[in-house]
């Protein structure tokens, strides 16, 4: 219930803007205003219907945002629960790791599907259907007595769970214009940031006092509560009623899992990976009915971010890799006190994404990346310093690196989702947001070469390398804005 407070409060900052109708196409003969930041607004005789409508709306995005958090709470609540479930069900630690793999695999798998099943069989009952069917499969890894049912649920979750995070988006976006796309993004970049934030402490309390099936029950009363705000929600545009590119899907699920294995066990499946995505693009550019639709490529901000998103990942995942090991191992702190400095980075960031339509309104998108660029450079920068030194202070460089991920969040999400509409935004989101994990997958396998091939070394050398690979994402961002005003240009000359 604290969560559930904390995203309703969040939400009287954020009500939709005056006249909103993209979530409720029935609302502009009801409504004849909402107010900007949900102060009421005196409309005459029908202000008890606008109150109501009003309440209804923030009722409908708190149940989207719940079933966001739900998506990011579970993807780091059960790490610190694997060793008391290989203990208490058996079986190697590299079988029980699939707890973890195996969510992390089918969730890669359906996150950029999401949005063509979505746009097939209609938006709400699509995230009714995914929130119902990861509630009903945390019952079932709860109630799982040995690793095989425990991981074939898991499975199920990471299914349910990739589409959660960008189809919130999209589904935001489409709330706000344009000029206020910037509320979207604080909302979703708000229960995003939360559950990562919690998931740790919250997975490790529950698991010392009430055992590792406590980490799945408290998924239950999350989801329940959202598919319950659910009811509030009417979308548009309408489903497509139209068959999808099975084959394409395969090919796909066949590149990411050929992908993820590659980079965290054997190398030679990437050629595989290479394969596959080869054949998946070739495909798609091709059928009538992709699983994904690629056309959304012919944004240039979109696509230049798109070239981007696995160097915010590689990033955003390896530091995060990498801190913890320097922090414990070299400079002596404890878990708790690794923890507290983890969280300074955690809370600068998810500050800046709150703030994330004022600081669009004031400032460029690609002036926030720049900014964000920066900040995070410097923060590997001092990094490096105190793992080369073996001292120095901690929670600095975790305030310049939360601030600059925070900025490079809100940067490329006002950059690449400018134009963009309908169902474009959810398969927009859906690729940069698994673009995004597949460099953090990445980033992570790289980061742990440069320790095994360099010790303790390897987190210096890890460290200047991320100080570079912040930067070298502004690069495409640049050109396609570049392409894009040229093209304007042009565009205006045969005009």
């Amino acid at each position: 219930m604290p969560t559930l407070c904390r995203t309703y409060f969040v939400l009287k900052q954020y009500a939709p803007p005056r006249g909103s109708t993209h979530i409720f196409p029935h609302a502009r003969a009801q409504v004849s205003g909402i107010a900007r930041f949900g102060r009421a607004q005196p409309v005459g005789s029908g202000a008890g219907v606008e109150r109501r409508s009003r309440l209804q709306i923030r009722l409908a995005v708190t149940g989207v945002l719940l079933g966001t958090m739900l998506q990011a709470v579970d993807g780091s609540i059960v790490n610190v629960a694997v060793p008391q479930i290989q203990n208490e069900l058996g079986g190697s630690l590299a079988t029980v790791g699939w707890v973890v793999t195996g969510y992390a695999l089918a969730s890669l798998i359906a996150m950029p599907l999401s949005a063509g099943l979505a746009a097939r069989v209609g938006v709400r009952a699509y995230l009714v259907a995914q929130v119902a069917a990861f509630t009903a499969a945390s019952v079932a890894c709860a109630n799982s007595r040995s690793a095989a049912p425990l991981i074939a649920f898991r499975v199920l979750q990471g299914f349910s769970a990739g589409g959660l995070l960008p189809l919130s988006q999209g589904i935001l976006m489409s709330l706000y214009p344009a000029e206020r796309r910037g509320t979207a993004v604080a909302l979703v970049g708000f229960a995003a940031v939360l559950g990562p934030l919690f998931g740790p402490p919250i997975g490790g309390v529950l698991t010392d006092r009430f055992g590792w099936p406590s980490i799945f029950w408290v998924n239950v009363p999350l989801g329940l509560a959202s598919l319950l705000l659910l009811r509030n929600l009417h979308v548009q545009p309408p489903p497509r009623p139209e068959g999808m590119d099975l084959r394409g899907a395969g090919l796909l699920a066949a590149a990411l899992v050929s992908l993820q294995l590659g980079v965290a066990h054997h190398a030679w499946l990437l050629a595989l990976a290479l394969l596959f995505g080869w054949l998946f693009v070739r495909r798609e550019r091709s059928v009538r009915s992709p699983a994904v639709d690629l056309s959304v490529l012919r944004y240039r901000p979109l696509a230049g971010t798109l070239a981007a998103a696995p160097l915010y990942g590689i990033g955003l995942y390896a530091s995060i890799f990498l801190i913890p090991l320097l922090f414990e191992r070299q400079l002596s702190m404890s878990a708790t006190d690794t923890g507290i400095a983890l969280a300074v980075g955690a809370v600068t960031s998810g500050a800046l994404i709150v703030c994330a339509q004022p600081l669009l309104t004031r400032f460029r998108a690609r002036s926030l990346c720049a900014a964000g660029a920066v900040l995070f450079a410097l923060a590997m920068l001092l990094l490096a310093r105190i793992a080369h030194s073996s001292s120095g202070d901690v929670y600095l460089p975790q305030a310049l690196r939360g601030a600059g991920t925070g900025l490079l969040y809100i940067g490329m999400n006002g950059f690449a989702f400018e134009g963009i509409d309908g169902h474009d935004l959810s398969t927009s989101a859906s690729l940069f947001y698994l673009l995004r994990q597949l460099g953090g997958t990445a980033g992570v396998a790289l980061a742990a070469v440069a320790l095994d091939g360099f010790g303790q070394t390897g987190i210096v050398v890890g460290l200047l390398l991320l100080a570079a690979a912040a930067p070298l994402s502004l690069v495409p961002m640049a050109a396609a804005s570049r392409r894009a005003a040229s093209a304007g240009e042009q565009a205006g000359v045969s005009a």
